[in-house]
């Protein structure tokens, strides 16, 4: 079993009240810092997004072993990661699903067909340790 850390910090600014309160907040994760908010802004992640983006993170090194262990040459790998919220049957506000667009760019003699790039999709999201943690539909459209 391995633990991962990361410390969040929050500092009251301005007024603190049920009208309203400064959501932003600083996370700290090995030794970097991420401006963080309770909504989508400019300047800051809200959680949801860190949640998609761990996802996408996940499914992405899961598939570059993958596709190594398969001797293709990836070059680049990028991928858009939306998350969508909506409320649950007890009417509480969840993650319902998030979305991946990954795209791969592979170079050299040895070049993957549609249908391999799709099953190491396939398995890149059965075996990344995020997507089997969640209660999210996980919808993988790679971008071929």
């Amino acid at each position: 079993m391995s633990e991962h850390t990361a410390h969040i910090q929050w500092q009251r600014q301005g007024d603190f009240s049920h009208e309203g309160f400064d959501r932003s907040h600083e996370a700290r994760i090995s030794g970097h810092s991420l401006p963080m908010a309770g909504a989508n802004t400019a300047d800051f992640a809200d959680p949801e997004q860190v949640l998609a983006a761990s996802l996408a993170s996940c499914h992405m090194q899961t598939f570059l072993v993958l596709a190594s262990k398969k001797r293709f040459h990836v070059d680049s790998y990028e991928d858009t990661a939306i998350a969508r919220l909506d409320k649950n049957d007890e009417g509480k506000q969840y993650v319902r699903e998030i979305e991946l667009k990954p795209k791969a760019v592979f170079s050299g003699d040895k070049q993957p067909t549609k249908e391999e790039i799709e099953k190491m999709h396939h398995k890149a999201h059965a075996f990344c340790f995020i997507s089997n943690s969640l209660i999210s539909q996980v919808i993988v459209n790679p971008v071929l």
